[in-house]
């Protein structure tokens, strides 16, 4: 997790703005000729009621008449242009172990991941063919990267007749027209005298510049291939925690409209469990009965550092794709942030992805219940005392543990959520789980010691209070006889280190990762005692909130 300097994208290449006289290098290109092609998509700046009132009607549309079988419907794959597919259920084959597939998927490109039982670390996945209707090793041509050998497809042309690159920047997102990619790396193609210097458009991504005497010349020089219309492009910033769903509140909430293909860096197949694959569908406005669009992946590779570097699959090292129309969603290392745009936003994307799953919407009960679910943790970040913690939360309502995993639906954990009255986690990445919450429902978090890194002990709280109507308080592990490091090693490195030093220290940060906690349960007491009744009472989430825990 080292430091990233946060790059302006006044740094970055032409911007799509500005006086005539900037002439070759000017941004702003001129409606494009019906004629030369179809009219792109409108993306309007993010919060637009107008957008999102359509969205959850059309949602609300799709969902009416579907089966009242939940989990049916969770397995059941969504609509297929080919044929249903029927739910795989994880199964042995001999000594591979197949996972699951069910839920949605990319248009014309499901798979299962497969396993062996011998240890190894090694993973494969099979295909579904759709034509023999059996699952197969070669992986179907939808699953790579469409494009279209130059001249591009018939009637496309370059946007304003110039292979040159231009952006639109704004607050949220930045739209790039002409984006070039070759060998794992992104360009803008920029001619004309003036030096344009790199943007930085996510934490492990640049867009650098080319410069060429002419970019005319430059896109009939060299062999390149065109993917027209409009592409959503995504860096998953944390890449060495592939599986941390919590991460997805960066990108999901940033864009709540269609899509021609979705490209996402860093990923690899294994690492979209149903649970992301739901949430991106409700988010780029895709219905339970539809498919994905087409989700273009790099190579993949055992080695997660050398992932970032490796070609988008189904492009040889050697070849240009020029991408017609990119929108780039700032992360939190260039400008963006964690959470929505506003609450209403928050509120209509809850709704959606209830009605994803054919469940009526989230609404203030009468009562908020006395249930208590706890997350519990297998590998690390475990609650050393949890016995001792499970029987104090039964002394405020019957107490559930929950185990979610990469094969958990979206579906299984947003009942959990639904019937929830106090949320108990270590902070992990299914506290994603946070904000699907009902309203007046409350989350109490367990902060690792040394976690305040970019301010992620406070990522989760930023989702739900954007929600406005969920009870968020934490306690944090302060003392070093509150933390258990897993490796020894890291005990003697960083027990005894201060909370500036461990947040300077990528090695450090990395450790708290690999931690067990101590809770006290005299605190922990003292906070439920104090705030549960008033959740019980109807208090608003503004009127018990409690000063979040300082790092000592």
């Amino acid at each position: 997790m080292a430091r990233e300097k946060r790059q302006k994208q006044s740094d970055g290449v032409v911007k799509a703005s500005g006086p005539a006289q900037q002439g070759r290098q000017r941004a702003a290109a001129p409606p494009v000729d019906a004629k030369q092609r179809r009219s792109p998509r409108r993306w309007p700046p993010l919060g637009a009621a107008a957008l999102a009132l359509a969205l959850a009607a059309l949602l609300l549309a799709l969902y009416a008449g579907r089966r009242a079988d939940d989990l049916r419907r969770a397995a059941g794959g969504g609509g297929d242009v080919h044929g249903a597919v029927p739910p795989e259920p994880p199964a042995a084959d001999g000594d591979r172990l197949l996972g699951p597939s069910f839920g949605l998927y990319p248009r014309g490109c499901r798979w299962r991941e497969v396993t062996y039982a011998n240890g190894s670390a090694q993973v494969d996945y099979l295909f579904w063919d759709y034509a023999v209707r059996n699952w197969t090793a070669a992986r179907p041509p939808a699953c790579v990267l469409r494009a279209h050998p130059r001249p591009g497809p018939r009637g496309w042309s370059f946007l304003n007749g110039t292979p040159r690159t231009e952006v639109t920047p704004h607050k949220t997102h930045v739209v790039y027209r002409n984006l070039w990619y070759n060998n794992g790396r992104w360009y803008a193609l920029v001619d004309g005298p003036k030096h344009v210097a790199a943007w930085r458009f996510s934490r492990n991504q640049e867009i650098s510049p080319l410069h060429v005497e002419s970019a005319r010349a430059f896109a009939n020089a060299v062999a390149w291939r065109a993917v027209p219309g409009d592409t959503l492009l995504f860096d998953y910033a944390f890449f060495t925690h592939p599986t941390a769903i919590g991460h997805w509140w960066e990108m999901r909430i940033s864009f709540k409209r269609p899509c021609d293909t979705f490209v996402l860096l860093h990923l690899q197949r294994r690492h979209l469990p149903e649970w992301v694959r739901a949430v991106v569908a409700v988010a780029l406005g895709v219905g339970p009965s539809q498919q994905l669009p087409p989700v273009v992946l790099q190579e993949p590779t055992d080695n997660k550092y050398a992932q970032p570097a490796m070609p988008l699959e189904g492009v040889p090292r050697d070849e240009w794709v020029v991408f017609d129309r990119v929108l780039i969603v700032r992360d939190v290392f260039t400008g963006g942030s964690r959470s929505f745009a506003s609450t209403e936003d928050a509120h209509e994307f809850r709704a959606a992805v209830y009605a994803h799953y054919g469940l009526p919407p989230p609404a203030p009960r009468a009562a908020v219940p006395r249930t208590v679910t706890f997350q519990r943790k297998r590998a690390n970040r475990r609650v050393v005392n949890e016995a001792q913690l499970l029987a104090l939360l039964s002394e405020f309502g019957a107490v559930s543990v929950v185990e979610f995993n990469a094969s958990s639906s979206l579906h299984e954990q947003l009942l959990a959520m639904r019937g929830t009255g106090l949320f108990v986690s270590v902070h992990t990445s299914n506290l994603a789980n946070a904000p699907f919450l009902q309203p007046g429902s409350a989350v109490v978090e367990f902060i690792p010691r040394h976690w305040s890194w970019m301010g992620l002990d406070r990522s989760f709280k930023e989702q739900t209070s954007t929600m406005g109507d969920i009870h968020h308080w934490a306690w944090r592990a302060n003392g070093a006889n509150e933390s258990r490091y897993l490796r020894p090693r890291d005990a003697v490195r960083f027990e005894h280190w201060s909370k500036d030093a461990c947040s300077s220290s990528e090695d450090c940060v990395e450790a708290q990762t690999e931690s067990d906690l101590v809770v006290d349960l005299a605190a922990l007491r003292a906070l439920l005692e104090g705030r549960m009744p008033m959740v019980w009472a109807g208090a608003r989430a503004a009127e018990a909130e409690l000063p979040w825990p300082p790092e000592a």
